[in-house]
């Protein structure tokens, strides 16, 4: 059985049967070439641009929602830098860089994965807190950052370590490919039910849970201020920006597990489907279509932000006419 936990850099090796394959052949090289090459491009530009209005903003009002997209925008330019460039090389050539960093790098897609959804539901459960509790404490500037460790270490450990234990570098074909090997089909079933539940259904469930209650209360504090007094400009103003926001905050929620899902529904078809589809052409393309589908979560965040906020948009182009006016001079 196949597996797919490392899909982009296991992307151009993923043919397992003996019927024509896309894999491999000119017009699909090509075709990833562009692809990834597009989606480096796009991912760099737009994290960077993010992560940049972000910081801008940061020093002028601190705040653990924007430190914690600022760690999601960095996780996807990490992708953009690291990850993408080893899987354009290794669409054709050999894996270039050894045992070690088969161990330390190849996991690393997946590292990413775990770190934006458990950021994705730090922040649901922080503006929970604001919202629908806010007399309860929040997180403080060095509480955030501390969050943002523990989010690292927590996915270095909950899925990076159990891949760098499986990695390793063999010889298939006259070729070299960074490849996990487990110790039989049912640990690595195991290991992908545990992925699903653990960094999938439960993150969505609790982000559900916050983003519904945290809607409610927002409604209500716009009926309420809509129907004050002397103060009815201002409140339903401040209403209005929270609206915004969580806006904002459930279509990156949305966006994330909609290009997710149909990568993880094709890994868990090919663990648990059908035998006699699994020999099928067609589940190779449907392979090579999800990965791509999933790829896509690394430049989507850049887009839904800036969309849903004229005031970044203006904060992210007056950055960028303050760079370019200094350059320039």
């Amino acid at each position: 059985m196949k597996n797919f936990s490392s899909p982009l850099f296991d992307a151009n090796n993923l043919s397992t049967t003996n019927p024509p394959s896309p894999y491999g052949t000119h017009e699909y090289n090509i075709m990833m070439v562009v692809f990834f090459s597009v989606v480096m491009a796009l991912g760099f530009i737009g994290n960077s641009a993010v992560f940049c209005t972000l910081l801008q903003r940061q020093r002028q009002s601190a705040c653990a929602t924007n430190s914690l997209l600022m760690n999601i925008s960095v996780a996807d330019l990490l992708v953009a830098v690291i990850v993408i460039p080893l899987s354009l090389v290794s669409i054709f050539y050999d894996w270039p860089l050894g045992q070690f960093l088969c161990r330390t790098l190849a996991p690393f897609q997946d590292v990413i994965a775990c770190v934006s959804v458990v950021s994705h539901t730090v922040i649901a459960m922080e503006r929970y807190r604001a919202i629908v509790e806010p007399f309860k404490r929040r997180l403080s500037t060095r509480g955030t950052k501390q969050a943002i460790v523990i989010i690292w270490l927590l996915c270095c450990i909950a899925i990076g370590l159990p891949m760098a234990l499986v990695l390793r570098v063999s010889i298939e074909g006259g070729a070299h490919r960074c490849k996990a090997h487990w110790s039989s089909d049912l640990s690595r079933q195991i290991f992908e039910v545990y992925l699903v539940l653990v960094f999938m259904l439960l993150p969505l469930a609790i982000q559900t849970y916050a983003y519904i209650y945290i809607v409610k209360t927002v409604d209500r504090e716009i009926i309420a201020s809509a129907e004050s007094g002397s103060d009815q400009e201002r409140l339903l103003k401040a209403a209005m920006s929270k609206a915004r926001v969580v806006k904002m905050l459930i279509l990156l929620v949305a966006a994330f597990y909609l290009l997710s899902l149909p990568r993880v529904l094709t890994m868990l078809w090919v663990e648990f489907g059908s035998s006699s589809f699994q020999d099928d052409v067609t589940l190779e393309y449907a392979v090579m279509i999800t990965i791509s589908i999933y790829c896509v979560q690394h430049v989507i965040n850049p887009f839904i932000i800036f969309a849903s906020s004229a005031e970044l948009r203006g904060s992210c182009w007056l950055l960028c006419y303050r760079v370019a006016h200094g350059c320039l001079t």
